[in-house]
């Protein structure tokens, strides 16, 4: 298996981590293969790290902070069960 991660980071400044069993080499440009001893790093970062690039090698890997994930939206189910609650509040009904 190869892991592969993006040069580039995001504008969260993590980076794309990929990985594939079949592959031996990097096959997408913008990206460096991730050698052996720095996957675990690599994955239990999420990709938000520093990267050490030396010749076209990744040599070294050092944690970022992951920003804060913000709040997800409720569902559609969620909002309509709001809804009917609140509609159900303001006029006297109670559940």
């Amino acid at each position: 298996m190869l892991t592969i991660i993006e040069l580039a980071a995001r504008a969260d400044g993590g980076h794309g981590v990929q990985s594939q069993s079949h592959r031996s080499e990097c096959w997408l440009e913008g990206w460096v293969a991730v050698p052996a001893e720095l996957e675990r790093a690599v994955w239990d970062c999420g990709g938000y790290c520093d990267l050490t690039v030396e010749d076209g090698t990744l040599t070294g890997v050092a944690p970022r902070e992951r920003p804060a994930r913000p709040e997800s939206e409720p569902t559609e189910l969620e909002q309509l069960r709001a809804d009917v609650d609140y509609l159900a509040a303001m006029g006297g009904v109670t559940l």
